[in-house]
């Protein structure tokens, strides 16, 4: 089965772990998610994605095989995690065996395609493995204890990184937004960035505030939007 989809540069940074590359052959993640501030509006140029399901033991292209990723990575491991605020505690990173695993090629677009588009991040378009696994994550002070299902994405066989947005409504810890004031934008959104290595892993937990809220879009604006981003924590 194959499955074809176009991301926004804007979308890609945030919810793909970023498509710029790093030494190491792993994006380098989300973008610094401190409020930027501003407008945002337009479209952006992205990549061409097209996705095919692999067998888990299939050894890709890029010389290694989905097995090959999730057994590196898997295993649990904890992290001190540091809250915005400057408050920690201790979280804990379960990751489970291998449910789903594909092959995706990334392309870049036509670049007659996205005439009067504004390129918000450098093109790195990288075909890798896409490997899907459970996670249980959870923290010390009660705030997350989450059973995820996460999309790694892996240019080698040892390393992996993922971008997961929570349902905020069906969150099983405390956690609640008061980084921002959700009564100011239509809708705001909260992932978990993660990028895990042999009993390792780092990353973030960042969110976005978008849209005008209904009726407060200010008057004489020319922009049908508003994105602001904030931090909740890193680790």
């Amino acid at each position: 089965m194959r499955e074809r989809r176009w991301l926004s540069w804007l979308v890609a940074a945030v919810m793909s772990a970023g498509l710029s590359g790093c030494a190491d052959g792993v994006g380098q993640g989300p973008p610094d998610n401190r409020p930027q501030g501003g407008q945002i509006g337009g479209v952006y140029r992205g990549c061409d994605w097209e996705a095919e399901d692999i067998d888990a033991d299939d050894v890709s292209p890029l010389g290694f095989s989905a097995r090959d990723v999730a057994s590196a990575v898997s295993g649990e491991r904890s992290v001190p995690l540091l809250w915005r605020g400057d408050k920690s505690t201790t979280a804990t990173f379960s990751v489970g065996e291998l449910v789903a695993a594909r092959l995706v090629r990334s392309t870049e677009p036509d670049p007659g395609e996205s005439s009067g588009s504004t390129e918000l991040y450098p093109s790195a378009c990288s075909d890798h493995v896409q490997v899907d696994v459970p996670l249980a994550f959870s923290t010390e002070d009660g705030v997350f204890d989450e059973s995820l299902v996460v999309k790694l994405r892996a240019y080698q066989p040892d390393v992996a990184d993922f971008v997961h947005w929570f349902d905020l409504a069906a969150l099983q810890g405390s956690y609640e937004i008061t980084e921002i004031d959700p009564a100011e934008f239509r809708e705001v959104r909260v992932h978990l960035y993660g990028k895990l290595s042999p009993g390792a892993i780092e990353g973030s937990i960042g969110g976005r505030g978008d849209g005008y809220p209904i009726g407060g879009r200010p008057e004489g604006s020319v922009y049908s939007g508003y994105t602001e981003l904030f931090d909740v924590a890193e680790f």
